[in-house]
């Protein structure tokens, strides 16, 4: 290479160098802009650490308040549970004075006349509680009744019990073991009442009912079916528990959607005109029968609802039919028969 070329190509090396050293520079401010920005962000975060440090000791202080709220919350879900029961319990006693109203009023009332009640009364191998259900029946304050007994096919005295009974009121048919709800439709089947009743076997008839059914069915000729209160003698054993709880009242409003979703009378408070074409029981419910009576009953029409008490409902008999074995079963049915 000839020193012309030399030169050319020092000068073009020394143009690289410089370029290079500048960008080293930039470099290199940069690097000392960015660390000092580091650092500075550094003191920020430590400020920052400081600050949040002590919002933790607040938090910390806040932590007895925070207590202090949960006790009051739980105060206050007591006291709702304790206000809602207070609530029932007001609605327990409007009931009873509606019903202790009522009564003194109907007890004193002269029916000139009205329309024959049949009462039908299933049984089945409670020879020892039958006599018992029947005087009730007779005692009634009403006299145009009927009482229609189905003995399905009882095993024990049932039969010589029922021949023993001494009043032409009484009517007594037996049937091939079926089931109660089949037994109620095989009374139904004889009945001659204009209106009809049920009684079961273990409980017992308030004297004044079937008058309430008669001032109810022949005062008012829209009505088709009606509901009383009954009291149960001890509604722990219910479902089946110890039992030692005092008689209460259970006469419940009418809502057809509560209905639908849980029983609101007993059997032996409930009446109805007869011949009405909801008026069957479905025998393939071993229980239940009276839920799905009544919300057949009342699908096009409210039930008129009486202030009286109906029956008292014993929990100690043997082999009751409540809450046994097809329970879930029967339950599931009725709701899905009358689901809206």
């Amino acid at each position: 290479m000839d020193h012309q070329a030399m030169a050319e190509e020092l000068a073009r090396l020394r143009t690289v160098v410089d370029e290079q050293s500048k960008a080293l520079e930039h470099l290199t401010q940069w690097l000392q802009d960015h660390g000092k920005a580091i650092e500075d962000h550094g003191r920020g975060l430590g400020d920052h650490g400081k600050e949040f440090f002590g919002i933790n000791e607040r938090l910390g202080a806040l932590e007895p308040l925070k207590e202090a709220m949960r006790h009051n919350n739980d105060w206050l879900d007591g006291h709702t549970t304790a206000l809602a029961g207070l609530h029932i319990r007001a609605a327990e006693l409007e009931s009873a004075e509606s019903v202790h109203v009522f009564t003194s009023w109907l007890g004193q009332l002269e029916l000139a006349d009205g329309p024959k009640i049949s009462v039908i009364m299933p049984t089945h191998d409670r020879a020892g509680l039958l006599p018992r259900a029947v005087a009730s029946v007779l005692a009634q304050a009403y006299p145009n009744l009927e009482l229609v007994i189905v003995d399905d096919a009882s095993s024990d005295e049932t039969p010589q019990v029922i021949s023993g009974f001494d009043d032409p009121r009484i009517r007594a048919i037996r049937t091939e073991h079926g089931g109660v709800c089949a037994a109620r439709n095989a009374g139904l089947d004889v009945a001659t009442g204009e209106v009809i009743t049920y009684l079961d076997d273990d409980n017992t008839m308030h004297p004044l009912w079937l008058k309430a059914l008669a001032w109810a069915f022949g005062k008012h000729p829209e009505v088709d079916a009606a509901y009383g209160g009954f009291v149960i003698d001890d509604i722990e054993r219910v479902h089946r528990g110890a039992g030692g709880s005092l008689p209460r009242l259970m006469l419940r409003p009418y809502s057809r959607e509560v209905l639908l979703k849980e029983n609101l009378a007993d059997i032996s408070a409930v009446g109805h005109r007869a011949g009405l074409p909801a008026a069957r029981f479905d025998e393939s419910l071993r229980e239940m029968g009276d839920w799905d009576l009544l919300c057949a009953l009342t699908a096009e029409r409210e039930p008129m609802v009486l202030p009286v008490i109906a029956c008292f409902y014993s929990t100690d008999a043997p082999d009751r039919l409540s809450n046994g074995p097809t329970y879930e079963a029967d339950f599931a049915k009725v709701r899905g028969k009358h689901a809206p």
